[in-house]
């Protein structure tokens, strides 16, 4: 004779049965996640067109200085409407390169604060 023990499970038929009826299990958690994608200032056009020009000027060989002379000799402003000097544009470089590396940076998902509440609806049913 050939039993089913499934069949005569008591959890299956008495245990699980009335505790899922009346209890409900809440399983909480907190999940944080960085990104730098909300806090990068977006360049404007000119700034992304000087950054862009000035790169392809280093590509080139030329310092700082001989790049700040050259955008001066062709009638560029920066930003702020003066003549450039060979430490604004390294800062225009630098600063591109590390918006660049901060987006390109991991920041693993972090989870805590687990908890599980178990609601006993048995007290109020009755």
């Amino acid at each position: 004779m050939i039993t089913s023990f499934g069949h005569y499970s008591t959890v299956d038929k008495v245990g699980c049965t009335d505790a899922r009826l009346n209890t409900h299990f809440f399983f909480r958690f907190t999940i944080t996640q960085r990104t730098p994608h909300l806090n990068v200032p977006q360049y404007s056009e000119y700034q992304f067109f000087l950054y862009e020009t000035i790169t392809e000027q280093i590509k080139e060989g030329k310092t700082f200085n001989q790049i700040a002379e050259w955008l001066n000799e062709e009638g560029y402003l920066s930003v702020r409407g003066k003549n450039f000097r060979g430490t604004h544009t390294h800062s225009i470089v630098k600063k591109e390169r590390l918006k660049d590396k901060k987006l390109e940076r991991d920041y693993p998902e972090v989870r805590s604060d687990f908890g599980l509440e178990i609601n006993d609806k048995t007290i109020l049913n009755n």
